[in-house]
């Protein structure tokens, strides 16, 4: 009976009493076979877009070449021009895959014959995967579909800057943020709905509004005018009290007596008392007199009918700023 082979590995499952003096060359074979599937390390270039199946041959001694499936840690380089397929034995494996390509394309591992199973390899991503039942690839990163599962992973440690991680999502497709920058960053798509607004902070729920343009109301010279309201006017009230002087006072005197009496002369005594004619025409005349009291003036009432006052004024409102974009989370 002849050499059988095992399924995954394919070891050579020797008859027994054969291969007599080359046994030991054989056992060291299948030897050389388990040490890479426990610690081969492959680099294999998939560059271009035309799919790769990596070999798989039974037991021998030059494992990376004839037997590439074999190898524990598999690192895939060159440059993709198009979406590829990297297909393994469709036998239950463990593997360590590392993508180190170049090119905005994708790559995926599946089992052989069952596409439709394999899970996509981030670029500059390494994770580990088995095939479960020859015929599923499962990430132990990610779950049998190939999208980052929540519960997968429960790291609660890490050391570095983070430059170096890949295919780590900390925002949900959707998210909008603000940046400082005229184009969204990468995995960003920049939102263009919104243009030469303000930001308004709200606690209820977000939207827009608003008719004036940033730039429309914070301008160099904003002028400022308008008309009061129409009102009436009304004053009331009085003077003060004035005491007038004699010398504000007209001046003025009184007449005593008549022409009859003291005939038709006209000139003036304030002496002697007049007793008769006899010594021509005479008239008297009392002092002067003044009373000298305060008085007041009763202003009234003065209405005015209904009037406005119109106002204008420029202001400078060159306010500085800071132009941002909105991007959305692809």
């Amino acid at each position: 009976m002849a050499s059988t082979y095992s399924d995954r590995l394919k070891l050579e499952l020797m008859e027994a009493g054969a291969n007599a003096g080359i046994w030991g060359n054989n056992t060291n074979d299948n030897l050389q076979v388990i040490d890479a599937a426990v610690g081969g390390y492959l680099t294999k270039n998939v560059s271009g877009s035309t799919n790769v199946t990596l070999s798989q041959a039974n037991r021998d001694p030059d494992v990376e070449t004839t037997n590439e499936a074999a190898n524990k840690v598999i690192e895939f380089t060159g440059t993709l021009t198009g979406n590829i397929y990297v297909y393994v034995p469709a036998v239950e494996k463990e593997y360590i895959f590392h993508n180190n390509t170049s090119g905005s394309y994708t790559l995926t591992v599946a089992p052989t014959g069952h596409t439709a199973n394999g899970v996509a390899v981030s670029q500059g991503a390494h994770t580990i995967m088995y095939n479960k039942n020859g015929n599923e690839m499962v990430d132990l990163f990610a779950n049998s579909l190939g999208t980052l599962s929540a519960d997968t992973i429960n790291a609660t440690t890490y050391t570095g800057d983070g430059s170096s991680l890949t295919g780590i999502q900390p925002f949900a497709s959707g998210t909008k943020m603000l940046f400082q920058q005229t184009s969204a960053p990468t995995g960003w798509t920049k939102d263009t709905t919104h243009n030469n607004k303000a930001l308004r902070v709200v606690t209820g729920a977000a939207s827009s509004g608003g008719s004036n343009t940033f730039s429309g109301a914070f301008n160099t010279n904003q002028t400022v005018s308008g008309t009061s309201g129409g009102s009436s006017v009304t004053i009331t009230g009085s003077v003060g009290d004035t005491t007038l002087t004699l010398s504000q006072i007209p001046s003025h005197r009184h007449l005593e007596g008549g022409h009859v009496e003291f005939g038709t002369g006209d000139s003036v005594s304030a002496g002697t008392r007049n007793t008769g004619n006899d010594g021509g025409a005479r008239r008297y005349y009392t002092e002067y007199q003044g009373g000298g009291g305060s008085h007041t003036h009763t202003v009234g009432t003065l209405a005015g009918s209904s009037h406005t006052h119109t106002f204008s004024d420029n202001f400078n409102l060159d306010v500085q700023y800071v132009d941002l974009i909105i991007a959305s989370k692809d």
